[in-house]
């Protein structure tokens, strides 16, 4: 019997961290005679290690992404993982596996490779001996995930499982509940009573733009490229924790009472999401499944080569999702689908068939029946 989960991360890429919340979310509310803990294992990293690993990743992604685009193939391939895991259980290992045997857990779940490659280690040395698995947080699948010491993955579709058997990972190890999202983003949500407390329209179609990949500029030339072109649109702008870009957008007052919502950082996105016909944004793999939960189909702009690539071909593929190039791009995706409910109706029915709201619950349940 299953009586305590530790649940591991790291702080490279948010996917990683609001996966490791909503698998714990849902361990205690399904399941609360669970003892869970969530642990970051750049905690346990010297400064060096994790500077290098987050501030690293953050920059090459964002500054130099061919690069980035580059290392992911180049670490696609087995035999390059040698050195990069020698390094991690040099720098962390020690401190991390005193602080696993500390909590004494039962089951191990990982959302990312970093801290599978230091657990498989010590249970190869037989300094542990726990149930571990490991949940692959995109829509494509790499070798870094691939571990003999995992003993299940956890995957978003079926074309991530066949990958993974190709790679040599045993077909019953993998099961496909869908990258672990927060149940909230399976709620059933009232869409005209939502669009009636934001001050929206009940009938207009409404495009959700997520900032974080356009400046303020090319922001409000995208709103009013598409109000030239199709009046009828109303906008949901979320700046994030962008204060600069929120007041920026504030200022330029583009409300003028034709429907621009403006927003800050937010925890109820399921909500904008259900009162939205349509979102721009980035291709994380927690995103894109947040949105997919929703059935709410996306227009994606910048991709970053690498895993990014990999959940927007699935999209694209898929008829979830359209990709663009650039400010005219997103226009002219926008205006496209608003002129377009038989296109807008397909996509969004793409995306019910491929989202999966239960991902988190279906991996816990898995976990403790197992």
């Amino acid at each position: 019997m299953v009586k305590k989960v530790l649940i591991v991360y790291t702080s490279g890429g948010m996917g990683h961290v609001m996966a490791a919340k909503a698998i714990e979310k849902v361990f205690q509310q399904r399941y609360p005679q669970v003892t869970t803990k969530n642990i970051n294992v750049i905690d346990y990293a010297p400064r060096w290690f994790a500077k290098s690993f987050v501030d690293g990743y953050n920059f090459v992604s964002a500054k130099v992404p061919q690069l980035w685009g580059w290392l992911y193939q180049r670490f696609n391939d087995p035999s390059s993982k040698k050195l990069p895991a020698w390094v991690a259980q040099q720098a962390i290992e020690k401190k991390f596996i005193s602080a696993v045997k500390a909590f004494k857990p039962d089951c191990i779940v990982s959302t990312h490779p970093l801290p599978m490659i230091l657990i498989s280690h010590s249970k190869h040395r037989d300094l542990i001996d726990i149930y571990s698995s490991m949940v692959v947080t995109d829509f494509g699948c790499h070798s870094l995930w691939v571990d003999p010491e995992v003993n299940h993955y956890f995957v978003a579709s079926e074309e991530v499982r066949r990958c993974l058997a190709g790679l040599g990972v045993r077909p019953e190890q993998i099961m496909v509940t869908g990258i672990p999202i927060d149940p909230k983003f399976g709620a059933s949500l009232d869409r005209g009573a939502i669009r009636r407390q934001l001050g929206l329209s009940a009938g207009r179609f409404t495009l959700l733009m997520v900032g974080g990949q356009f400046s303020f500029e090319d922001l409000k030339k995208i709103i009013t490229g598409v109000r030239r072109k199709n009046g009828n649109v109303q906008f949901i702008v979320v700046a994030g924790r962008d204060q600069r870009l929120k007041k920026a957008l504030e200022r330029a007052n583009l409300d003028r009472g034709d429907g621009v919502k403006i927003f800050g950082f937010v925890d109820t996105m399921e909500a904008l999401m259900t009162a939205s016909d349509v979102i721009f944004s980035k291709a994380g793999g927690l995103t894109v499944s947040e949105c997919l939960a929703r059935g709410l189909p996306l227009i994606i702009n910048q991709v970053i080569p690498g895993q990014e690539e990999d959940n927007v071909s699935f999209l694209v593929a898929k008829g979830a999702a359209v990709k663009v190039s650039g400010v005219r791009g997103v226009v002219a995706a926008a205006v496209a689908l608003a002129a377009d409910p038989k296109k807008i109706k397909a996509m969004k029915q793409a995306c019910q068939k491929l989202g999966k709201p239960n991902s988190a619950a279906a991996l816990a349940d898995f976990i403790c029946r197992r």
